[in-house]
């Protein structure tokens, strides 16, 4: 899984994403990607300080700040939209 999500986050860098964990995350809205103990969270959040307690599974603050359970994960400046997050299975 590894080798695929690396992939994906790659192709995801080449259109204008970024590695979390790579940049610091801006004091304003983002847009986000993250492959977190086998399934995929996506979601906005105010970057620098997400929405939810760290300590709290499930949270944004905890899926976002967990980067030892984190596979990969990318973000963009977001256009807009509500704070949110969800969770799918992986895309491959």
């Amino acid at each position: 899984m590894d080798y695929k999500a690396t992939q994906w986050r790659k192709s995801l860098e080449r259109k204008g994403w970024k590695r979390l964990g790579k940049y610091r995350l801006p004091n304003e809205l983002i847009e986000f990607h993250i492959i977190h103990k086998g399934r995929l969270y996506s979601g906005r959040c105010m970057g620098a300080s997400p929405a939810g307690d760290f300590s709290q599974p499930g949270s944004i603050a905890y899926v976002i700040g967990r980067r030892d359970l984190m596979t990969v994960g990318v973000w963009r400046k977001a256009k807009g939209g509500e704070i949110g997050m969800n969770v799918r299975d992986l895309p491959y």
